[in-house]
C-alpha cells in the first residue's frame, strides 16, 4: 500500500507542476486552487509512502516518477519536443525505479 501512496504522490507532483506553469500570477485563483490541491496530495501521499518504505528508496522512486510524469505531461499538454536522448534517459529512470522496487523488499 505504501508504494501506491508513493506513486500517487509523484503523480500529484507532476500535476502540481503543470498547474504551476499555467498560473500567470498569484491572482490566478483557479489554477492556484489546483496547485494547492495537488501539492497537498503530494505531501500527504509521500508521508504515507515513507511510513512503509525506506526514505532513500522512496525519495529516488518519487523523484523518478515525478520527473517522468512531468515530462510526459509537458509533451502531451504543451507539445514539448522529445528527442532520443530524453527518451533514453527517461527509460533508464523507469528501469531504475522498477529495479529499486524489486530489490528493496529483499
Amino acid at each position: 500500500m505504501a508504494w501506491l501512496f508513493l506513486i500517487f504522490s509523484a503523480l500529484c507532483d507532476s500535476c502540481y507542476n503543470v498547474f504551476l506553469k499555467r498560473t500567470h500570477s498569484f491572482q490566478d485563483y483557479g489554477n492556484l486552487f489546483f496547485v494547492i490541491v495537488f501539492l497537498s496530495g503530494s505531501v500527504f501521499g509521500f508521508k504515507k509512502g515513507i511510513d512503509g518504505i525506506q526514505l532513500g528508496i522512496a525519495m529516488v522512486v518519487w523523484s523518478g516518477v515525478a520527473i517522468t510524469g512531468t515530462i510526459l505531461l509537458d509533451i502531451i499538454i504543451y507539445k514539448a519536443k522529445i528527442d532520443f536522448r530524453i527518451a533514453f534517459f527517461m527509460l533508464l529512470c523507469i528501469v531504475s525505479i522498477a529495479g529499486l522496487n524489486y530489490y528493496s523488499g529483499k
